[in-house]
């Protein structure tokens, strides 16, 4: 019996609105990643029990630690209908053709884009790329972009960065290109 009220304390405990990396042990995943290719797939599940009017998915590229450009690449409106209350990102580079593809999808709607990567980069096929995400159940902070996933690509070598300190105008790394992909919603 103390057991049982453990784990119902323990869930009672946990975010009720959370975005969480999906577990890459697990069967879901595995499917993605044989479908996605070499490069892999990220995905991110979302539950929220309160609705929300907006989810939006921000791209900020970086170069050399700077800052070189902040955008809205993709939004789904729930204005005067009730929002799904989970769903899923999903983040699939595609390194041979250079794009990544950037998908959200509910109850009621699904939504896919495409994304150039290096664009206009000299022997950008020969870059090295590596990739960093959320690791735990991270809250949903309302109206706060809240950091997914780094894309990182570099000539001369990588280094790994922790998604937290990713954000801002500049950070302190030596990595080439990256892109850094945010989600905010907004009630």
């Amino acid at each position: 019996m103390v057991t049982f009220g453990s784990i119902v304390c323990n869930k009672l405990r946990q975010p009720q609105n959370y975005i969480e990396a999906v577990d890459s042990d697990s069967i879901e995943m595995k499917t993605a990643e044989l479908l996605s290719g070499i490069d892999g797939t990220m995905r991110f599940r979302y539950n929220s029990r309160d609705t929300f009017k907006t989810l939006s998915i921000y791209l900020s590229e970086y170069q050399l630690g700077q800052r070189v450009s902040h955008k809205k690449v993709l939004e789904l409106s729930y204005e005067n209908v009730k929002s799904s209350t989970n769903g899923l990102i999903v983040i699939t580079p595609d390194f041979d053709n250079f794009t990544a593809k950037l998908i959200a999808a509910d109850k009621y709607s699904k939504y896919m884009t495409e994304i150039p990567i290096l664009e206009g980069v000299k022997n950008r096929e020969y870059y090295g790329r590596s990739a960093t995400t959320i690791e735990n159940k991270c809250k949903i902070e309302y109206r706060t972009e809240q950091g997914l996933a780094a894309l990182i690509y570099g000539e001369k070598g990588l280094s790994s960065l922790p998604i937290q300190d990713i954000a801002g105008e500049h950070i302190d790394t030596d990595n080439e290109y990256m892109y850094y992909y945010s989600v905010e919603f907004i009630k």
